[in-house]
């Protein structure tokens, strides 16, 4: 039986490969991302949608981001908030702002008189995607 070596091989087993005499090469990394957070006025800003639910366009624009962001939201308040349907959905993100469209998960009717009598208000934080 014979054994074959590999040409980086003696019988004493894997030589080092020479290593290099050259510095690695540095990368450059530039960061601009920007994260910002705020909240609705409690109770306020909600509007009617289709007598089903409410809605509530949150604006943004005072974390002057660069580009449309990532949003994530929640709803907070005094009460019952947590019968809601919708809280972290976001649609029609821009630079500026978003849409939360809500309902109540047992499909009761929903008003903003619910919102403001229990001073429901969106939680929001971005990160700039610029």
């Amino acid at each position: 039986m014979s054994i074959q070596q590999r040409p980086d091989e003696t019988m004493d087993g894997p030589q080092p490969q020479p290593h290099s005499t050259l510095p690695p090469t540095p990368s450059t990394v530039h960061v601009t991302q920007r994260i910002a957070s705020g909240h609705t006025p409690a109770g306020e800003g909600w509007q009617n949608y289709y007598g089903t639910g409410i809605c509530i366009e949150v604006d943004t624009s005072s974390a002057r981001f660069g580009g449309t962001p990532v949003y994530t939201a929640s709803i907070g308040g005094l009460a019952h908030h947590w019968l809601l349907s919708g809280t972290n959905a976001i649609y029609n993100s821009s630079p500026t702002g978003f849409t939360l469209y809500v309902r109540r998960s047992d499909g009761a009717h929903l008003e903003p008189a619910d919102a403001q009598s229990n001073g429901w208000y969106v939680n929001w934080i971005g990160i700039d995607n610029p």
